[in-house]
């Protein structure tokens, strides 16, 4: 006999069945569900008109024409995965920087539902990252050589972004103090009361990266992008750059995105307080809906080894901020310290001298 299983409708994760509640639960995104709920959600959805089959249909064309235009190269030293339209080689890998093997076609499935094209070209991220490198004393030299900035690519990083509603409910007890002298004396006087709050807050295009071999700080660091400038994902979008193949699931990513929102909507609460202090607080946070889309956004990408270690820097393609941490090449630092030595030496023999002489 099969097993019946049910999905979340809002997030897709498996819902479980919880004998206490007597209904079925998401761990994920944390709403329940009646048995008599899930029948009707499910019936609904297995009621597919006439529309919904072409919309299938057309789907499933998309996604072949994505596999059949789009190559597959993987990393033989990190398994770093990298897709590009078959006019599109890929030479080395964008991580590691060696060379990758071709490994066949893509899955149509990995076919995104959304790009963010590129708004300049690799010179203009070369200027910006010179620029910005710049700024810092003492980086390796070789940091901003040919060589090195050769292998700054331009590549769609595969992100899930969430539209939601959230509701946080907060109880607290919060203090004012109020004080005042009189007669010689100093009063203190404290009230206290209980704090109550509820909010619902909507969100739009919440992003988190789908790569593992990425830091997420790097990518939230050149955050925002600009949703406006969005396109339904076309495969020409591929034509001259790469994109890396998402490895972390939108169940994975639930987690990051909910931290961010809830993080924000206890700050919300916090905020419409208006009390000397507050303690005992208690919040409870659930995700009412939440949607999902599968987007490429473009990030200029390129890593560098230095001190055996990977050193991450990304610009965001379309508005130029930079994000990643630049090493200090220590023997420039010593030799500066010690030529900066050498001249207050110096300085100070030949103003003693001078000095000397005036008391002769």
């Amino acid at each position: 006999m099969e097993a019946k299983t049910y999905t979340c409708p809002n997030c897709g994760a498996n819902l479980k069945f919880n004998p206490d509640a007597k209904d079925f639960s998401c761990e994920f995104c944390r709403c329940s569900f009646s048995e008599e709920k899930i029948k009707e959600l499910f019936k609904r959805m297995s009621e597919v008109s006439d529309e919904d089959e072409k919309e299938k249909k057309a789907q499933q064309e998309l996604e072949k024409e994505f596999a059949e235009n789009t190559n597959l190269y993987q990393c033989p030293s990190c398994g770093a995965q990298i897709m590009a339209d078959s006019n599109t080689a890929a030479s080395f890998c964008y991580y590691c920087h060696n060379p990758v093997i071709l490994k066949g076609r893509v899955d149509g499935k990995d076919r995104p539902s959304k790009v963010l094209p590129f708004a300049f070209g690799r010179d203009k991220a070369i200027e910006y990252f010179n620029t910005w490198a710049k700024k810092k004393k003492y980086i390796p030299r070789d940091l901003i050589s040919d060589k090195q900035i050769e292998k700054m690519t331009g590549l769609y990083v595969p992100f899930w972004v969430a539209d939601a509603i959230t509701n946080t409910h907060m109880t607290a007890v919060g203090d004012k103090v109020r004080s005042w002298t009189s007669g010689g004396y100093a009063y203190t006087e404290t009230q206290k009361f209980s704090v109550l709050r509820d909010v619902n807050i909507e969100y739009n295009g919440i992003p988190a990266d789908g790569s593992k071999k990425i830091e997420d700080s790097i990518m939230e660091a050149i955050e925002p992008f600009d949703y406006t400038q969005i396109k339904d994902f076309d495969i020409s979008y591929l034509s001259g750059f790469f994109a890396d193949r998402y490895d972390v699931n939108k169940e994975q990513i639930y987690p990051r995105i909910n931290e961010r929102m809830f993080v924000n909507n206890t700050g919300v609460l916090e905020s419409s307080c208006s009390y000397s202090s507050m303690h005992d607080k208690k919040f409870s946070n659930s995700v009412v809906k939440i949607r999902w889309n599968y987007m490429l956004l473009p990030v200029w990408f390129m890593t560098y080894h230095y001190n055996g270690r990977i050193w991450e820097y990304a610009i965001n393609g379309q508005t130029g901020k930079i994000s990643g941490e630049l090493p200090i090449d220590d023997k420039r630092l010593i030799c500066h310290q010690i030529l900066l030595g050498i001249l207050i030496f110096i300085a100070a023999m030949i103003l003693g001298y001078f000095l000397g002489g005036l008391f002769l």
